[in-house]
């Protein structure tokens, strides 16, 4: 019983994470009032968690604002470039559907097959592409290459992360009250199964240095 409530008891470290993780989901909600501003906010947010994971985030509210800072313009451009790509596929599943309807045929499956894909495709490099931003200041290209690689490379846990965002989605829908918090869980718990994906390529990079040799797309992504 007295070492329940020890404070370095695992229990009350993960509470304390939690309770962190409350307060930064009112700053993420406050700073994406604005919405231009999310892809910041996101990337801020994501680089607290991700030092979550690894017990080295800092206050809640200085490390939150200097990641704001400090990634403001690149986590801007691929929330532009998100945002746009959201509307390009919306716009292309409902001309596909509308196609389906009034021609019908294998062809009009077949397009809507396609978009379907490139859609899936498009949205779990999403996933990726702002906790790499928060840890790796690489390049806009760069960025989005990696998430690619790392959307594709590793199906196992862009899968958890889709079934984590139907959870998400539950969740608002029953308590869209609460969404900014359902939100924060969301980035809290993704960053545990995103994190082993960066040490995956880490690790990789650092074997590379040891034994150099032709080096494959997947481990220059450090480079």
């Amino acid at each position: 019983m007295q070492h329940f409530f020890n404070p370095e008891n695992k229990f009350w470290e993960f509470m304390g994470k939690i309770t962190d993780i409350a307060c930064m989901s009112f700053l993420w909600l406050f700073t994406s009032i604005p919405l231009i501003t999310m892809g910041a906010s996101t990337t801020a947010f994501y680089e607290f968690t991700l030092n979550q994971v690894k017990d080295t985030e800092g206050k809640v509210w200085k490390s939150y604002f200097t990641s704001f800072k400090k990634h403001f313009k690149k986590a801007t451009v691929l929330w532009i470039i998100q945002l746009l790509g959201i509307a390009f596929f919306l716009a292309d599943l409902w001309a596909a559907w509308n196609f389906i309807i009034t021609k019908g045929g294998i062809a009009g499956i077949a397009v809507f097959g396609i978009c379907i894909f490139c859609a899936v495709v498009f949205f779990s490099c999403c996933y990726y592409i702002y906790p790499t931003l928060a840890l790796y200041d690489f390049p806009i290209k760069k960025l989005i290459t990696n998430s690619f690689i790392m959307a594709v490379g590793n199906l196992p846990v862009t899968i958890t992360l889709v079934v984590l965002t139907a959870a998400l989605f539950g969740l608002i829908y029953y308590m869209s009250g609460l969404f900014f918090l359902w939100i924060a869980l969301f980035i809290f718990f993704s960053s545990y199964f995103i994190i082993g994906v960066f040490i995956k390529y880490t690790e990789k990079d650092d074997d590379s240095e040891e034994a150099p040799a032709e080096l494959s797309d997947d481990e220059k992504w450090l480079v």
